[in-house]
């Protein structure tokens, strides 16, 4: 994507996310890394990540203003529509010609397909759209979006919100409309960055100045002594970064690792393990005298974990490539450990604020499916978590088949296990995320109450 223009470089991004099954995060990843102009970079991603958003709501625009249906429009100049629509609709910044006058360039050309028949469709639609008195209120110069009117609340939150109406109904049903409307916004804002200090190299307060010294704002949590943070500026960047001073990393996803109760010389069992937060911070605190074997199916993200392992100075962590569903692991028979953690592969729905085209892939077939891989995983990690040691399940999902439905089939079936409160291994700063199950306590976190990453965590103890 190089020697490309911030719209240029969107619409490639989003071409393949479309059509590759591609992460816009990682593809976004790469463009950064790329050194291009960090204007150019946050634009691009502005573009990429809102148009994933805001799909569903940008087709309806469309399809207002279209006599073509939307299924007959070329699936390249529908994907700079919404480029060119997102820029007019919701970023004031950019002003109207430019947005325009963009699109219908790309339309002549990779972004249509069919020359002035595509750049003329283009242009009569857009401007449609910006002339209309309901896409934009010309006296206050705010932004004023098109309605959705389809005759079913649920129907047009769903439109409204760019989220699959399926996943919305579920969510209404368990929250009511109104709880449901603002966990959909919440997971239609950008979400903040936290980072997890490394304390064996610096403090927290150490961190903040020396990522001040690059232009990087960050605040201590309110939540973890650990983590700060960011409110501008790219951390990732910064020589603090290279220096192993600190791990990006949610504070949801932090909290699971502390539900482990990892204490020095413990040996500790991550099941799912890459790309590897939550096995990191267990090596941090079990020391070198303790041991955590991270195991994953896929070698290439065990390979970023050993990446960051050594960017942060930790030598306590073994990387098993393996599949812990499978009947046989390569384990001695009779190896049990002091706390086994299984972060289930799950439909992410807890995440899609961080992976917005999530939303569009996920299907209830999936949470099924998941389901039963997740069983499988604490079926066959059970055996693993000496007597008296803690198994930690965790997922990032808000589905209750990937969550409180499925810790209580296997407490039912394996009577070896109790449920524990989690809250005297927490700080007790975040004890309130600890919520009444029908099960017992579990951490639970939500984007829209909590400001922080959609997870479920129970913490069990092995009797016997």
């Amino acid at each position: 994507m190089e020697g490309t223009d911030p719209r240029r470089a969107a619409f490639k991004v989003l071409r393949r996310v479309e059509r590759e099954g591609a992460y816009s995060t990682l593809l976004l990843q790469h463009l950064e890394e790329t050194g291009r102009d960090r204007r150019d970079v946050a634009l691009a991603t502005e573009l990429v990540y809102g148009v994933l958003r805001r799909r569903l709501y940008l087709d309806h625009v469309v399809s207002r203003f279209s006599k073509r249906p939307l299924e007959k429009i070329d699936a390249d100049l529908l994907l700079t529509l919404r480029l060119a629509l997102y820029q007019i609709l919701f970023l004031d910044r950019i002003p109207l010609h430019a947005a325009v006058n963009e699109a219908v360039e790309m339309a002549r050309g990779e972004g249509g397909g069919r020359g002035e028949a595509a750049a003329s469709f283009a242009n009569g639609l857009l401007r449609a759209v910006a002339r209309d008195p309901s896409s934009r209120s010309s006296a206050q110069k705010k932004i004023v979006l098109p309605g959705v009117d389809l005759g079913d609340p649920v129907a047009e939150l769903a439109t409204a919100e760019s989220h699959p109406e399926w996943l919305v109904r579920r969510w209404a049903a368990r929250l009511g409309i109104e709880e449901a409307a603002l966990l959909l916004a919440a997971q239609n804002r950008p979400a903040p960055m936290a980072l997890r200090v490394n304390r064996a190299r610096e403090t927290p307060a150490q961190v903040t100045e020396a990522l001040a010294e690059e232009s990087v704002i960050a605040c201590s949590s309110s939540r973890q002594e650990s983590f700060l943070l960011v409110t501008s500026g790219a951390p990732q960047r910064t020589a603090s970064f290279t220096r192993g001073e600190f791990y990006i990393q949610d504070e949801a996803s932090g909290l699971v690792a502390c539900m482990m109760g990892a204490a020095p010389g413990d040996k500790v069992l991550d099941a799912c393990a890459a790309p590897g937060g939550k096995a990191l911070a267990m090596a941090q605190t079990a020391g070198r005298a303790g041991m955590v074997v991270a195991m994953d199916r896929h070698p290439g993200r065990l390979r970023l974990l050993n990446d960051n392992a050594r960017r942060l100075g930790l030598s306590g962590c073994l990387p098993v490539a393996a599949d812990a569903s499978a009947d046989e692991l390569p384990l001695r028979a009779a190896e049990v450990f002091d706390a086994v953690l299984v972060d289930a592969p799950c439909s992410g729905t807890g995440v899609i604020r961080r992976n917005p085209e999530l939303r569009y892939r996920v299907s209830p077939r999936d949470i099924e499916r998941l389901a039963d891989l997740q069983s499988r995983l604490l079926q066959r990690c059970a055996g693993r978590v000496r007597p008296g040691g803690a198994l930690v399940y965790s997922v990032c999902s808000l589905e209750p088949e990937e969550g409180e439905e499925g810790v209580a089939a296997f407490l039912e079936g394996d009577p070896r296990f109790v449920l524990e409160d989690p809250r005297p291994m927490l700080p007790e700063s975040a004890r309130d995320l600890v919520r009444s199950t029908k099960l017992g306590p579990c951490l639970i976190t939500w984007p829209h109450l909590d400001d922080l990453d959609g997870f479920f965590a129970a913490r069990m103890k092995r009797q016997r």
